[in-house]
């Protein structure tokens, strides 16, 4: 199976530091031809395969798997393309700006007899997974607070009035609801499914969110989904149940442990801890990998769930 990746961006440096780990028998990477020495720097650090500065020649070539890596408002153009090309495709999260647009995908890729995964790690990873049983340690959930914090090393030269970067870019689909809190939306709807109603309350700065809350409400609890791109907090997350508290350090984006305390003082402390030291993006890239091989419908179906769920959460939110 031969992997082509498009795009040079920080996330595509973190999955290249990792990816031969995979199994991929070959390894291509694409990007723009004014990028084409970054693109062959990063070819030769990395042992990569071949060069391409044209998608279509890369869509034309023997890839079997397009991870595309790329600003948020183009996900769907190249996913699209892939599809048609009859490629499997891996898409960076958000998979794209709008429900439509991921049920469109979903069609494609049907139509074409190929497979498409959002690449959101946290369902894949061992935390995450056992925290979806563990979850139920809790009884009744009453408040859940998802926190994602972290301060852009960019926002200072953007909030003084610099040059808007993709992330802070209305016209790139940017804001820290897609950027950030996409992770906390992510692990709830993978916890608790679709929420009832959610409203979403942000801080603007030039047209775009720098922070916010999403509410999430489940009629029998509430589920606050936080992130901010222009100040820092450490943590943790929280889900608060009738017989006890599950703490999430430092925030589901990354996990590898949390606590169950409960709230009967003869009941110890449940202490998960479940790291192998890997990359936190490993586990998703060795699912799908296998799922394509063993042509696992079901992971598919599983996630590309979730992927509408969140989508859908997120244009109610900007409507």
């Amino acid at each position: 199976m031969k992997l082509g990746i498009v795009g040079n961006g920080v996330i595509v440096q973190e999955i290249l530091t990792f990816i031969d780990e995979i199994g991929f028998d070959e390894i291509y990477i694409c990007g723009r031809k004014a990028s084409e020495d970054k693109l062959n720097a990063l070819a030769s650090k990395f042992h990569l395969n071949q060069v391409f500065t044209d998608y279509d020649k890369l869509l034309s070539s023997d890839v079997d798997v397009i991870y595309i890596g790329l600003l948020n408002d183009m996900h769907y153009d190249y996913a699209v393309k892939a599809l048609q090309a009859k490629k499997h495709v891996i898409c960076e999260k958000p998979m794209c700006v709008t429900l439509a647009e991921v049920e469109e995908l979903e069609k494609k890729a049907k139509e074409n007899g190929v497979m498409i995964f959002e690449a959101m790690s946290i369902y894949h990873m061992p935390a995450y997974k056992q925290l979806q049983q563990d979850v139920k340690l809790v009884g009744d959930v009453k408040f859940c607070n998802f926190n994602y914090s972290q301060m852009s090393r960019r926002y200072k030269a953007f909030h003084e009035g610099g040059e808007a970067p993709a992330v802070f870019s209305p016209d790139h689909a940017g804001g820290c609801l897609r950027d950030l809190n996409v992770y906390n939306i992510s692990a709830m709807v993978g916890l608790f499914g679709m929420p009832e109603q959610v409203i979403y309350s942000a801080n603007m700065e030039r047209g775009i969110d720098t922070s916010g809350a999403l509410l999430a409400d489940y009629g029998s609890f509430k589920c606050i989904c936080m992130a901010t791109k222009d100040c820092n907090a450490p943590g943790p997350s929280t889900i608060q149940g009738v017989d006890g508290t599950v703490c999430i350090y430092p925030h589901v984006n990354g996990m590898t442990e949390y606590d169950v305390l409960f709230n009967d003082a003869d009941t110890d402390t449940k202490e998960v801890s479940l790291s192998d030291g890997s990359n936190r993006l490993y586990f998703e890239f060795a699912e799908f990998k296998r799922a394509i091989e063993e042509k696992d419908t079901s992971l598919m179906e599983k996630i590309l769930g979730y992927s509408k769920m969140v989508a859908k959460i997120i244009d109610l939110a900007t409507a």
